[in-house]
């Protein structure tokens, strides 16, 4: 996984036209955290047909971003096209924001904003009125998905982060045999206060990445309770 770690940059050639120029600030539509400020709208910007993402170009505007480096990623587009990002986080809960084409952020001339990932409004600062992460969702039947990242062999059974992409959980148990598995279902059990019968591992059994479907409670309240048992 990167390492992640948090820059401020900004464009010193793009500059707003005169003291009286507008600024506008955005923040993070999850955490509230702030992360740009330009001299245009959003709703002004040029938009991707692929994503919708909006495309805010640093020759012509102030481009100031709060953000923490999210690696790179390569997706399949169509006609066998393959497209390279090098992604940007919140600084404040790690949700994908921006993203660019180039490695060194000073020579990128494009900065790519997420459709629907940024706000003009500050969020409240209790993080129990963000919305829910996507990686917590409501699906069919009123279950809730959550995807997991595990880390097994660790010093205790803890949630320690969550984020936009997953809820990372640490186990004692090693992964062999299910032992970490079968130790995840019941910490879960634990912090959601649930039975095993009403939580199921749909997907993942046998890798670090899971998917737990569970029952009789709302996606946000699988959140708030998850967020209570943070222990980072």
């Amino acid at each position: 996984m990167p390492k992640r770690t948090t820059h401020t940059y900004s464009s010193e050639d793009a500059a707003p036209d005169g003291p009286d120029s507008d600024l506008f600030v955005y923040y993070c539509k999850h955490c509230g955290s702030h992360l740009l400020i330009t001299d245009t709208q959003l709703q002004k910007m040029h938009k991707r047909k692929t994503d919708k993402a909006y495309v805010l170009d640093k020759n012509k505007h102030l481009a100031r971003l709060n953000i923490s480096e999210g690696g790179k990623v390569l997706l399949k587009r169509g006609e066998g096209k393959v497209e390279k990002q090098y992604r940007m986080n919140c600084v404040g809960c790690e949700l994908f924001v921006f993203y660019r084409s180039e490695q060194d952020l000073d020579s990128a001339s494009l900065i790519y904003v997420v459709d629907g990932a940024l706000s003009t409004v500050a969020a409240e600062t209790n993080p129990q009125d963000a919305p829910v992460p996507p990686c917590i969702s409501q699906i069919d039947g009123g279950l809730v998905q959550v995807a997991i990242e595990v880390e097994d062999r660790a010093q205790r059974s803890a949630i320690t982060r969550v984020n936009a992409d997953d809820v990372r959980v640490t186990v004692a148990a090693p992964a062999a045999r299910g032992e970490a598995n079968n130790e995840l279902l019941e910490f879960m059990g634990k912090v959601l206060g649930l039975r095993l019968s009403q939580m199921t591992l749909q997907r993942g059994w046998n890798n670090k990445s899971k998917l737990l479907v569970v029952e009789d409670l709302s996606a946000r309240q699988v959140y708030e309770k998850l967020l209570e048992a943070v222990q980072p």
